[in-house]
């Protein structure tokens, strides 16, 4: 009977000293979850370069961090993209869109300048980088 006992108080010990572990993975995972249902993935190219862009749709406003992207060969060098202008084109949902590309140090690096087509769901334009060399994009 003692070491029953034993046996379950350890067993409640465990289970509280994991439950706020669990909780909170639980918790991190729904936010990871969150923030990506915000972002509309786009793949595709600046020039030959394969890149993955993000775009969050419900931030919009002029000077807002709206994304990011990186390049497919080098997924952990980060650009982050701040809004510099974005005007509706038609009624149907295409609109001149031009962003800002920073580094992690927040060094402005190159410019977006294209066409976003909500309903096509593609941004296609120019990409000037920092030394002024352009290359055409095409994210879909």
């Amino acid at each position: 009977m003692k070491l029953m006992r034993s046996f379950l108080l350890v067993l409640v010990v465990a289970i509280v000293s994991w439950w706020p572990l669990m909780a909170a993975n639980e918790q991190d995972t729904l936010a990871a979850d969150e923030t990506a249902a915000n972002y509309q993935e786009l793949t595709g190219k600046i020039g030959p370069y394969a890149v993955k862009m993000f775009l969050r749709l419900d931030s919009f406003s002029k000077g807002n961090e709206v994304g990011y992207y990186y390049y497919v060969k080098y997924p952990k060098n980060v650009f982050k993209l701040k809004l510099v202008e974005m005007v509706a084109i038609n009624a149907s949902g295409s609109m001149h869109v031009v962003l800002n590309e920073y580094t992690s140090k927040g060094v402005h690096s190159g410019t977006f300048d294209g066409q976003y087509e909500c309903r096509g769901d593609f941004y296609a334009g120019t990409f000037t980088n920092s030394k002024g060399k352009q290359f055409k994009f095409k994210l879909e």
